[in-house]
């Protein structure tokens, strides 16, 4: 079951970039599954926000969340190294992806309601708290105990393959054995290796080997979004071009020794 839900994933982001209105490709999505009674889920709160959203909450039934990492090509990250700003290419595949996400979603409720389970999305995920800017609903956090990646001090998800992408989740029912979060770190700093090169990269100094300053990474992120608003929020969609503003950066997961571990 675990199998067919992976393919079913994998499938329709194989499908969905070959429309003639897309312009991202991707690779491979990463599938894995978290346990809602394991102890990193009940202590989510802990390590998260304080209003965290519980399984349970979404799903009253439910057993594991499915966890999925949809990554960017090599080509989208490598447009996004240079410049002050998110690239282009970066800022437009953010935002494809982020348009692909409920399709997926809805497709995966279907054929997971379709085998006789029920299944269900966070419908406060996309949404923040602007005091604090913390979400109710964590997709890396629980994309962690699915065991997709562990966190690198760019405050991003480091997956075994690479960083560079996009994280979803689904609640469901099914009786399936989760997965386990990841024993070792990928990020090579904290295996007490040199590296930090992520910090190095961060336009807005949100980024230092001690901490990370939320609101001075949001500032930035801000900027790109009125820049890209600027540019292109009163024109005709064009394809390839951004469809108008997005919250993004990016600079922190590019050019990084833990950005494309395989070709």
């Amino acid at each position: 079951m675990k199998d067919l839900i992976k393919k079913y994933i994998k499938d329709f982001v194989k499908e969905y970039e070959k429309q003639e209105s897309i312009s991202t490709t991707w690779r491979e999505p990463l599938v894995g599954f978290a346990d809602v009674n394991s102890e990193e889920i009940k202590n989510i709160r802990e390590y998260t926000y304080e209003r965290h959203l519980m399984p349970k909450d979404i799903l009253e039934d439910a057993t594991v969340i499915i966890a999925y990492f949809v990554p960017f090509t090599k080509d989208i990250a490598d447009s996004n190294i240079k410049g002050a700003f998110a690239s282009e290419k970066w800022t437009l595949a953010y935002q494809e992806t982020n348009e692909m996400f409920p399709k997926i979603n809805e497709y995966i409720v279907k054929k997971i309601d379709e085998m006789g389970y029920r299944a269900a999305v966070c419908k406060e995920a996309g949404n923040f708290d602007n005091n604090i800017l913390k979400s109710k609903w964590s997709h890396r956090h629980i994309a962690k105990v699915a065991g997709l990646g562990t966190f690198g001090i760019n405050n991003m998800l480091i997956t075994e393959e690479d960083c560079c992408g996009r994280y979803f989740t689904i609640v469901t029912n099914l009786p399936v054995e989760a997965d386990k979060p990841l024993k070792e770190e990928n990020c090579l700093y904290k295996r007490g290796k040199s590296c930090g090169v992520c910090v190095k990269h961060c336009p807005s100094g949100a980024l230092s080997l001690e901490k990370f300053d939320r609101f001075k990474c949001y500032e930035t992120c801000h900027t790109n979004f009125n820049r890209y608003e600027n540019l292109y929020g009163n024109k005709k969609y064009e394809k390839g071009k951004p469809r108008g503003g997005s919250e993004v950066c990016g600079k922190c997961v590019v050019n990084l020794p833990c950005s494309f571990k395989r070709p």
